[in-house]
């Protein structure tokens, strides 16, 4: 029988790591105060009864209040504190998830059944959710309640955004692209995704940014390399309310990943570094205005460490804004995290295995204040 490992307390990882805590930047952890009162812990939230799924429970994004988003046991769920509450399924449907919540409680997000899936919108206590015209997947909402995601038209894979329960707009790529996903909106209304390009016997892919409203096409975000370099993949996966765009590079040659950001006028983009002596990692999600990001600390198959089964489990990673990549705690001492959403008052959502090795869904309270540097 496996011993467990002792989690680790609030208490705890706030006087491990009060030696470090002069790594994170001053303002950054300021703002996290002025939100209100900051007590560094990790907040284990609530799981529907049943046999863990194959995906992960985790947090995908953070609401008003307290409030949480993602999925458990493989349903769509919302947290208010640490209960969780299921999001009802219609008939036919057997799982899904929440992706995104906005400040007035709307949420937005996926739906499966046998042979396919639907985008839905949601709002806590009605007794149904609302199905998307034209739409397999939504993954953002902003406060003015446009949502976005994909759905087929045409045999293709198409942008879309919504505003209630009508399409408002499909999204226009690019000539010659096709659309990979699409994966934020911001207060602003512009929208972030993917695509890739053909020309010839060449491909390339490269983030893409749609401006907001009107119907022109999106503007691919540089760098991209229309020479037909086969091993190179950008995934824009958020946006902030000044634009600032966060995701990941994937070198899939030697299998590293990269976190990368763009800033306007996004004619490159910007790398922070790994975490400590990690040989890959993510970013995932940016808070509204405070510019925080987070994601996932890894390594490469390819480029260590050495037997490759050496390496740590996995960790969820946050970055001010500046300096160095910071690591989270984890919530037992040998456990896996991850980390999908970062809010402006100073927490983080995602996953983290418990000391039985068991996926809990988690949320950092005033999360920098833990951030240390490994």
């Amino acid at each position: 029988m496996r011993r467990p490992v002792r989690a680790w307390g609030a208490a705890a990882v706030t006087a491990l790591l009060a030696p470090l805590l002069t790594a994170v930047p001053a303002q950054a952890r300021e703002t996290e105060r002025a939100a209100g009162t900051c007590r560094p812990a990790i907040q284990v939230l609530g799981t529907l009864p049943g046999t863990a799924s194959s995906e992960a429970d985790r947090v995908k994004r953070l609401g008003p209040g307290g409030t949480a988003v993602g999925t458990s046991r493989g349903l769509p769920v919302y947290w208010t504190g640490t209960r969780v509450h299921r999001v009802p399924l219609p008939a036919g449907y057997t799982g899904g998830v929440v992706e995104a919540v906005n400040s007035g409680g709307l949420m937005a997000g996926t739906l499966r059944k046998p042979g396919g899936s639907a985008a839905f919108s949601y709002r806590a206590g009605a007794r149904s959710v609302a199905l998307l015209p034209g739409g397999s997947r939504a993954t953002d909402v902003n406060d003015r309640g446009l949502i976005v995601g994909e759905g087929p038209k045409g045999g293709a894979l198409t942008g879309v955004e919504w505003t209630g329960t009508r399409v408002l707009r499909r999204l226009a790529l690019p000539a010659g692209y096709t659309l990979t996903e699409v994966t934020g909106i911001n207060e602003a209304g512009r929208i972030v995704g993917s695509g890739e390009a053909v020309a010839g016997d060449e491909s390339w892919t490269a983030g893409l940014l749609w401006p907001a409203r009107g119907n022109a096409p999106a503007v691919p975000l540089k760098p991209y390399w229309p020479a037909g370099v086969p091993y190179d993949f950008w995934s824009p996966e958020d946006i902030d309310d000044s634009g600032r765009i966060v995701g990941t590079h994937d070198y899939s040659r030697l299998d590293i990943q990269s976190p990368v950001h763009w800033l306007p006028p996004y004619e490159n983009e910007t790398r922070p570094g790994l975490l400590g002596g990690r040989t890959s990692g993510t970013f995932e999600a940016v808070s509204p205005t405070t510019n925080v990001s987070v994601g996932t600390a890894q390594d490469s198959s390819f480029d260590g460490p050495f037997p490759p089964e050496s390496a740590p489990p996995v960790q969820a990673q946050i970055w001010p804004g500046s300096g160095p990549l910071l690591a989270l705690p984890r919530l037992a001492r040998d456990g896996a995290s991850e980390a999908y959403a970062v809010s402006d008052d100073g927490r983080v959502g995602g996953w983290a295995a418990d000391a039985y090795g068991t996926s809990r869904p988690v949320i950092w309270t005033c999360a920098l204040a833990q951030a240390y540097q490994p």
